[in-house]
């Protein structure tokens, strides 16, 4: 749900380096910088791909900054092979398709910096700062398992268009030997299977997941609230902080003061059904307000600390606040 550090830094060389070579004249000094560009280029491929950020077939600000990259690469490749292999054939076009790729680098850099800032366009109209809409209600814990359209007014983006980032792609977890634990700062740990979480009071909500890349989608979420989970442990008072742990390894966290004054759910119901595997199952944080980073899902885990802990985004250099609208990085 977020860029790499190994994707967009090489890849804003490259862009950078695309858009110089325009401008450069001495054949030598050509020759090397588009040797460093292509490099550049390939490693930030590399770390687009290895993130599994790549999206290339949503209608979003996303889709455009991966195609115009990708054609800038190609066409960077081309005319590297050109100069290489057929060093005195079609100059001229050499020179067109030169600028043309620098056309397509700035776009893809121009985009790629309006997604890294958070102020690239939704996919669909959401509120300037927030992402809930008219507040939680009660509800079942038993779903009726058919897919709702539409909740409080909201029209509700369908499963198969909702997108979707993992690190270790979809998590499939076993009931019958997979409990929730709650650990750290808390008077009693606990170890809870699915079952006895659902017995506790359900809430249904809209709220729009918002991911840092510039697209979300709006969806009716059902669960249990963070905080009867934590009065149900007993908070020990220096508590302050709540980590988040995944069956995949990943791992955020969020402030108590926010899990408790915003009622923040962990959901296992998504538009009326049981949370498919690939949004989450068993359990996925409904972090509203927050960018998708913080919406961790296949939750195996929560840890109650004195104060914040980086995971697994946090620490590769993104705001541990992630709050919609400002700035994603630390700075």
């Amino acid at each position: 749900m977020v860029f790499s550090p190994l994707h967009w830094i090489p890849s804003a060389i490259a862009a950078i380096l695309a858009i110089s070579l325009v401008f450069k004249k001495t054949r030598k000094h050509h020759r090397n910088l588009a040797r460093f560009m292509i490099l550049a280029a390939f490693v930030g491929l590399v770390g687009h791909l290895w993130e599994g950020n790549i999206h290339l077939f949503l209608l979003d600000l996303h889709a455009f900054h991966s195609w115009t990259g990708l054609a800038a690469l190609l066409l960077s490749l081309g005319l590297f092979a050109q100069r290489e292999f057929f060093r005195k054939r079609g100059f001229g076009a050499h020179c067109r398709v030169g600028r043309m790729t620098a056309a397509l680098a700035s776009l893809s850099l121009i985009t790629g910096l309006l997604i890294l800032s958070g102020l690239a366009p939704q996919i669909a109209p959401a509120p300037a700062t927030a992402t809930s809409y008219l507040g939680q209600e009660p509800a079942s814990s038993k779903l009726p398992e058919i897919e709702a359209s539409e909740y409080q007014g909201v029209r509700l983006t369908p499963l198969e268009d909702q997108g979707n980032n993992a690190i270790e792609g979809t998590q499939r977890i076993d009931l019958d030997r997979s409990r929730l634990e709650v650990t750290g700062l808390v008077e009693e740990e606990l170890s809870m299977s699915y079952e006895e979480l659902l017995e506790l009071p359900a809430y249904s909500e809209a709220v729009r997941m918002p991911c840092v890349e510039g697209w979300g989608f709006d969806a009716k979420w059902t669960g249990f609230r963070v905080v009867d989970l934590m009065d149900l442990a007993g908070l020990e008072p220096e508590a302050a902080y709540v980590v988040f742990h995944s069956a995949d390894g990943y791992s955020t966290g969020v402030n108590l003061d926010y899990l408790r004054n915003e009622n923040i759910i962990m959901a296992y119901g998504i538009n009326d059904v049981t949370l498919p595997p690939e949004r989450g199952f068993p359990f996925q944080l409904v972090a509203k307000d927050k960018y998708g980073y913080k919406w961790a899902k296949w939750i195996v885990g929560i840890e109650v600390t004195n104060e914040a802990q980086r995971g697994y985004w946090e620490s590769r250099g993104y705001s541990d606040s992630a709050n919609v609208g400002e700035f994603p990085f630390e700075l």
